[in-house]
């Protein structure tokens, strides 16, 4: 039997993506030591409307021009308007991935975003050997149509709402769409700090062991809204320490820096772009996040409690929801109902009980050995 060589492709909308395709290589690795493995930016340097539209326009119609990304996300909703983003990208990524795949010569390709599996599945229709191509879909709940371009494509969806999404608003046909584990990080599956290990990992990074600890974590691409909940610790001089990651916003590490040489009392504690997060997310005691779908099944996989200020329109709604209806989670936007949210959570007395009723009933599949063996045996 032939080796098996996969590509993963991706783009740099988010860490969610390349996050999972991760995840994924290690579990086929682990099934198949031999198996190669290789991530693709589906857009080569030169696609520069592609980079532009993609992956800095996300981010800034995100988190930084409000009423852009609902426009974007409502009218991709629709054929026209797939093909109005679409169209203009295909002859020159089709022409691309045809050559990455020609050079690459893979035996399976999987698409971890929406916008490159139609042109993944045009590039394969002129190679002169069989390709499988799936599509892991990495919105959990709510689910951008987009997604469902191609019906006639095999995809890899995290729940059951997600598949209805497919079969019943997309027309995808049932049999092309296959439930499986949500793929997360190895750090975060692994068992829970003893409270010797939380006492000890808190002293190294600096935390007096004594106190509680609110992480606020906004992903790769920082935290748009976190100043106003400092601002507001600072006001009402909160009693626990809090831990600020800024991710590659570095303007935004500087001014922190500053706030918490200047308010030494605040205990703020401010980190970067970091590869430990998985420690801080298990010594905090509650999390402020974006209702990312990495983030949040990372901090919820590790039993920590979320206060969600922000879901990207529509697409994260339902990641939202399923905190809120498992109780495990809070949607609330405003600052200062934020900081009486945190109070309130770390001063019940029955907080630990209550946290882990409401965590027993949050049943989340995360063996990608699952994945990696759906995609093996085809």
């Amino acid at each position: 039997m032939s080796k098996r060589k996969f590509l993963f492709l991706y783009l740099n909308t988010g860490a969610g993506h390349i996050s999972a395709a991760k995840v994924l290589a290690q579990a086929l690795k682990e099934q198949d030591p031999d198996v190669e493995i290789e991530m693709i930016n589906g857009f080569d340097k030169k696609n520069m409307f592609g980079h532009l539209i993609f992956e800095k326009g996300y981010n800034y119609a995100c988190n930084y021009i409000h009423g852009v990304f609902p426009l974007i996300y409502d009218a991709g909703m629709h054929r026209w308007g797939q093909e109005l983003f679409v169209r203009p990208l295909r002859f020159q990524t089709t022409r691309y991935l045809r050559h990455v795949f020609m050079e690459k010569h893979p035996t399976d390709i999987v698409s971890f975003h929406f916008a490159l599996t139609p042109f993944a599945k045009s590039a394969i229709r002129n190679i002169p050997w069989n390709v499988n191509l799936t599509t892991i879909v990495t919105d959990p709940f709510t689910v951008p149509h987009a997604w469902f371009y191609e019906k006639d494509q095999k995809y890899f969806v995290y729940s059951q709402e997600a598949k209805d999404e497919a079969v019943k608003k997309c027309g995808v046909p049932p049999e092309n769409v296959t439930i499986v584990p949500f793929l997360i990080n190895e750090k975060y599956r692994m068992p829970p700090f003893s409270k010797e290990e939380i006492r000890a990992m808190k002293i190294k990074y600096g935390f007096d062991p004594a106190k509680k600890i609110v992480l606020l974590a906004g992903g790769g691409e920082g935290f748009p809204g976190a100043v106003e909940i400092i601002t507001e610790c600072v006001l009402n001089k909160a009693q626990f320490a809090v831990a600020m990651v800024c991710g590659r916003d570095k303007a935004f590490k500087d001014t922190l820096d500053i706030l918490a040489a200047t308010y030494p009392k605040l205990d703020l504690h401010v980190f970067g772009f970091i590869d430990y997060l998985d420690e801080l997310v298990k010594i905090c005691d509650c999390a402020v996040i974006k209702a990312g779908p990495a983030t949040l099944m990372e901090v919820l996989y590790s039993r920590k409690p979320v206060i969600i200020i922000k879901y990207i329109h529509n697409q994260e709604l339902g990641n939202m929801h399923y905190a809120v209806r498992h109780n495990v989670g809070y949607y609330i936007r405003n600052p200062r109902s934020v900081y009486r949210k945190i109070n309130e959570l770390l001063n019940d007395e029955n907080f630990d009980i209550k946290m882990k009723h409401n965590f027993d009933s949050v049943n989340l599949d995360t063996d990608a050995g699952k994945i990696a063996t759906l995609l093996l045996e085809k």
